[in-house]
């Protein structure tokens, strides 16, 4: 007797709600994109990773302040980051940081303007913080500028 779908997947599940027309796709892709969570930025991110940097089906780590999160708590943040660059057996990493983050704004009470020099020494300390941890890696950084409704991107250089 063949075994049904149902039967594949293990427990008893509800009818479905939704069927995505995108397949899963079983290839790594070695690359994880670290940036802010702020989903008014998302589409822009993955745009940028998908058809500048060539990156389709990028592991993605969205959080508040994006790198800051890792250069902050470096202790904290490893054992996500080792799982990630083990498991998902990562080659790329690609640090987005954005003009006019919120995290930033409220942490250090200052305008846009005056984050943006943190937010670069942020994602510098990041980047020595996967180095020192992972000297095979490749760490890109990228600091995304919104005017009006326009968003770009451009490379910060790390030292």
């Amino acid at each position: 007797m063949n075994p049904t779908h149902s039967d594949l997947l293990g427990p008893s599940l509800p009818i479905p709600v939704y069927h995505a027309m995108e397949r899963w796709h079983p290839e790594r892709i070695h690359a994880v994109a670290l940036y802010c969570s702020d989903g008014r930025w998302g589409e822009a991110f993955d745009e940028f990773c998908h058809r500048h940097l060539q990156l389709p089906r990028y592991d993605r780590l969205a959080l508040p302040g994006g790198p800051g999160w890792l250069a902050g708590s470096a202790e904290d943040a490893g054992g996500h980051v080792d799982f990630l660059v083990r498991a998902h057996e990562l080659e790329r990493v690609v640090l987005i940081t954005h003009y006019g983050c919120a995290w930033y704004g409220q942490r250090l009470q200052r305008s846009p303007d005056e984050c943006l020099a943190a937010q670069a020494e942020d994602v510098q300390a990041a980047a020595t913080v996967l180095h020192d941890r992972f000297p095979e890696l490749r760490v890109e950084a990228y600091l995304a500028m919104r005017r009006h409704d326009w968003v770009t991107f451009h490379r910060l250089e790390l030292g």
